[in-house]
């Protein structure tokens, strides 16, 4: 039985490769782990069939938490552009760009992010910056006078 489990599992994996859909993904995971379940229990076909819901319920669960939080962060990623040219709070003394401290924190709508001086000037907590770039997810930020 763990045979016929395995292969389905790399079937539904194999499919999955094709159209990238989450179900035969999860699917497919939960295949290959009832198999090995399959092997320490040959059988047992209920704790088989149990521990192939579980795992199904368990991938599926953890695979639309992380597609949430890649969905965030690609989100997070395309509003920072929203965000040059903008002025933001020094939270977190921001150091010289070439320092090992260099990396301070600001608040812009009500949101923290990393930040560093593009000026290699210190610049102290509630300064007010502008934003000017951006490198990832860490914002380049000057002083505004």
């Amino acid at each position: 039985m763990y045979m016929f489990l395995a292969i389905a599992g790399i079937g539904f994996l194999l499919w999955d490769l094709n159209k990238k859909a989450l179900f035969k993904l999860v699917l497919g995971g939960a295949f290959l782990f009832s198999s090995i379940v399959a092997t320490k229990f040959p059988q047992n076909y209920l704790y088989q069939f149990i521990s192939l819901v579980l795992f199904a319920i368990v991938l599926n669960f953890l695979m639309k938490t992380i597609l949430k939080r890649e969905q965030s962060d690609l989100l997070k990623e395309k509003n920072l552009n929203e965000y040059i040219g903008k002025t933001a709070i020094v939270k977190k003394d921001i150091g010289k760009t070439l320092s090992i401290d260099g990396i301070g924190l600001i608040e812009f709508n009500n949101n923290i992010w990393q930040a560093k001086s593009v000026d290699d000037k210190e610049i102290k907590a509630n300064s007010k910056v502008e934003i000017v770039s951006k490198e990832n997810m860490i914002m380049n930020v000057k002083v505004v006078k």
